[in-house]
């Protein structure tokens, strides 16, 4: 284990902790072939939202993973090639009002979650991940201290489908259920939305949306407290970045 301490990195007073993987991508077409090397990751592509959207944040100590990334008709799967130590963290010493959590693996430990007083963002990509198998998942069960703690849960439904049946108690706090190209389910405070993005973007891979949706939600959330708009907003806002993805490979 790699202990963990909260230390801010500039004199702007972050409000936002951000606990998330940084990576390498090596690209694979359907071919085998490697396409591109490129920065990626939870961390990259937070980090990039935050600071277009002016929050200041922190992200200490982040892990570093190589990923390799197979481009299929069916989407993109990964595999690990390096798995570092799972990180674990001195929650209570994590001041900021909010935190982000989100991983390539079960990079971060949660024991002690409970410590943090401030509101938890969590991503659970990493956590049902085999990085073993490509597009391999595992079932997670999350500690109690951490489904008692967590403010906002986000993940696919085929994620969502690895982890213990906690939906309802997570409802009726903040839960978005992502459906690809059909928008998400949003459940907050017990009512439940139906989202669809104004427009269907068709591009050959979609490697970070999912980060980036998450990315702009907690932004304007951070903004505004009001979770609907900030759903409606981070959906428009992964549009254009997926319409700039149809070339990205090339650059």
């Amino acid at each position: 284990m790699v202990l963990f301490y909260y230390l801010p990195m500039d004199s702007t007073t972050p409000i936002i902790t951000i606990l998330a993987t940084e990576a390498t991508d090596k690209i694979i077409n359907g071919q085998g072939s490697r396409i591109a090397i490129r920065e990626g990751g939870p961390a990259f592509y937070l980090k990039r939202v935050f600071r277009k959207e002016k929050i200041s944040f922190t992200a200490p100590f982040p892990p570093y993973i190589e990923v390799e990334i197979h481009l299929t008709e069916k989407g993109e799967v990964g595999r690990v090639e390096n798995r570092p130590s799972p990180i674990q963290v001195n929650f209570g010493k994590i001041t900021t009002p909010f935190l982000v959590i989100s991983t390539i693996l079960d990079d971060f430990g949660l024991e002690g979650i409970s410590a943090y007083q401030g509101k938890i963002f969590l991503d659970v990509q990493g956590y049902v991940r085999d990085g073993n198998h490509f597009s391999g998942k595992k079932k997670w069960r999350p500690p109690q201290e951490f489904v008692n703690s967590c403010f906002c849960l986000k993940g696919t439904s085929e994620e969502m489908s690895y982890l213990p049946d906690i939906f309802e108690e997570q409802k009726q706090k903040l839960l978005i259920l992502t459906k690809g190209e059909n928008g998400c389910e949003f459940f907050y405070e017990g009512v439940a939305y139906s989202i669809a993005p104004h427009s269907i973007v068709k591009t050959p891979h979609a490697i970070g949306a999912g980060d980036t949706l998450f990315g702009y939600f907690i932004s304007q959330f951070l903004k505004t407290k009001n979770p609907l708009l900030s759903i409606h907003y981070a959906m428009s806002q992964t549009v254009k970045f997926l319409s700039g993805c149809k070339d990205v490979l090339d650059k």
